[in-house]
C-alpha cells in the first residue's frame, strides 16, 4: 500500500515526531510504501522525508520575518496579527486561507499514493487543498486530529465554548459578539470541502475522540480513536542512575520531570502546577529529597516559585526526552485543557508513572495505583495528593507500577499495535 503523510512540523522535533514514529511503524509492514511531505525545507536524513518549501524559500521566508519583527520593534510597521484570546490558541485566524495549490503540493509528490493522512496542517494545508488532493489521487484522505483545531471555527482548544457542536461564530477566541464573524466563515469554508471529500477522522485520544462524536463538521463522516504510537525501542525502560548521570541529576533524590512550562498558557496548568508544590512542600515530611527537572525554557516567573531544588533541562533531543522520563520517579502532567499531551504516552512507555489531571490522553493512560495517579480536574490539592502517593511507595510497590506503565504502553501504543489499527481503518 502507498501512504502519504502530510505534517507542517518537522517530524524531528517537538510533536512532530507523530509523524516520524507513524512513518516507521507503516513502514514495518511488508507491502507498504511510506513517504513524508513535510512543509518546511531542512536536511531531512531519510531519503522519503521530503521537504515542500524549497531551501531558497525557507531561507527568503525566514529573512522576511526577521525583517518585519525589527521594523515592528522600531515602530515602522504594525504587526499583522488578529488580537484573539491565546487561551484558545487560535494559530490560523483567517482558515479560508489556501496558502499553497494542490498543484504544487502533487509536483512534489513522486508516487500516486493509495491513501493519505494528514496530521498538522497549521500554515501549510486548507482543507480545500485536502478535497482537491482526494479528488486528484482518488485517495481517500485520513485527518489524524493533534487538537481540535479540524473541527471548530479556529481555535484548537474550545473550552467550556459549545459553537463546535453548531457552526461556531460569536467566537470568545476572537474577542467577536457577531454571529457571523470570521469563525464562522471558516467553518463553512471547512463544511464546503468537508462535505464533498472522502474523508475520516481519527481523534488521537478519547477526550478529543467525545469532541469529535459531538462536532458538528463531521457529523456524516467515519470516525474513530487511535492513540498516537511511541517508538518503543527510544522510550524503553532504563537504568535511572545512568539517566541521571547523563542529565546531570542528582543520584540520590526523588526525581519530579515537568515539561515545558508556558506561563501564559492558561491550558497547561502552571497556576496550579505551582498551587500544587505550595502543597506538597507541606504534605512531604522531607522537601529537600524532592529535585524538580524542567524541560524548555525556565522564566523569572517560574523559577522564583518552584519551592523546591531544580534542574533547567533546556530543549531535549528525542533521544533525551527519554533519558529524561527514565531519570525520573514522576512525570508531572498539569494541563487543564489539552488533548494530550504525548508525553504521557511516551512517559508511560518508559515505565514512569503519571500524574496529571483528568484530561486530554491522561484519561486513557492514567490509572491511579497502576500507572499513576488521576487527580480531578483543576483540584491543586489532589495533584499534591498524587506526586505524594507515588513519592511514597515503596521500592517493590514501584517496580511494580512501573512494570505495569511498560505493559500498558506497549499494549496501547505500540508502533505495530497503532499501525494494524490505522491498516484496519484503510481496509475499511
Amino acid at each position: 500500500m502507498k501512504i502519504l503523510i502530510l505534517t507542517a512540523s518537522n517530524p524531528y522535533k517537538t510533536a512532530g515526531v507523530a509523524a516520524l514514529d507513524l512513518y516507521k511503524g507503516l513502514n514495518a509492514i511488508s507491502g507498504n510504501e511510506v513517504k513524508i511531505l513535510v512543509k518546511a525545507w531542512d536536511k531531512y536524513p531519510d531519503k522519503n522525508i521530503k521537504a515542500f518549501e524549497s531551501r531558497f524559500t525557507y531561507n527568503k521566508n525566514w529573512f522576511c520575518r526577521k525583517v518585519r519583527k525589527l521594523l515592528t520593534s522600531l515602530k515602522f510597521s504594525k504587526p499583522k496579527i488578529k488580537i484573539t484570546n491565546r487561551d484558545y490558541s487560535v494559530q490560523d485566524y483567517d482558515q479560508t486561507i489556501t496558502y499553497y495549490s494542490t498543484k504544487c503540493i502533487l509536483e512534489r509528490i513522486d508516487f500516486k499514493p493509495d491513501a493519505i493522512i494528514s496530521l498538522f496542517m497549521q500554515n501549510f494545508l486548507s482543507f480545500k487543498n485536502l478535497a482537491e488532493l482526494n479528488k486528484n489521487t482518488n485517495a481517500p484522505i485520513f485527518l489524524y486530529m493533534m487538537d481540535m483545531a479540524p473541527m471548530t471555527g479556529g481555535c484548537h482548544y474550545a473550552w467550556n465554548c459549545k459553537g463546535y457542536l453548531n457552526r461556531c461564530g460569536n467566537c470568545s477566541a476572537m474577542f467577536s459578539a457577531q454571529e457571523f464573524d470570521q469563525s464562522r466563515r471558516n467553518w463553512l469554508f471547512k463544511q464546503e470541502y468537508i462535505r464533498n471529500t472522502d474523508i475520516t477522522a481519527i481523534a488521537a485520544s478519547g477526550y478529543t475522540y467525545n469532541q469529535l462524536n459531538n462536532c458538528s463538521l463531521f457529523k456524516d463522516k467515519p470516525k474513530y480513536k487511535i492513540l498516537l504510537s511511541i517508538d518503543d525501542q527510544v522510550f524503553t525502560l532504563g537504568d535511572k542512575e545512568k539517566a541521571r548521570v547523563s542529565l546531570n541529576l542528582p543520584i540520590d533524590k526523588k526525581i519530579v520531570f515537568i515539561g515545558a512550562m508556558n506561563v501564559t498558557s492558561k491550558r497547561k496548568g502552571y497556576n496550579e502546577l505551582i498551587k500544587s508544590l505550595r502543597i506538597l512542600k507541606h504534605k512531604i515530611p522531607d522537601p529537600s529529597v524532592i529535585h524538580l527537572a524542567i524541560a524548555g525554557y525556565i522564566i523569572k516567573e517560574l523559577e522564583s516559585n518552584l519551592l523546591f531544588d531544580y534542574s533547567y533541562l533546556g530543549y531535549l533531543t528525542h533521544n533525551e526526552l527519554a533519558f529524561a522520563f527514565q531519570a525520573a520517579d514522576i512525570f508531572l502532567s498539569p494541563s487543564i485543557e489539552d488533548s494530550g499531551p504525548m508525553m504521557i504516552n511516551q512517559s508511560i512507555m518508559c515505565g514512569t508513572p503519571v500524574v496529571a489531571f483528568e484530561m486530554g490522553i491522561a484519561l486513557d493512560l492514567v490509572i491511579i495505583g497502576q500507572t499513576g495517579y488521576r487527580a480531578r480536574l483543576k483540584d491543586s490539592n489532589d495533584l499534591a495528593n498524587g506526586i505524594k502517593y507515588i513519592l511514597e511507595l515503596d521500592d517493590q510497590a514501584y517496580n511494580e507500577m512501573s512494570l505495569k506503565c511498560r505493559e500498558f504502553g506497549l499494549r496501547l501504543c505500540h508502533p505495530l499495535k497503532i499501525v494494524e489499527e490505522l491498516m484496519d481503518v484503510f481496509n475499511n
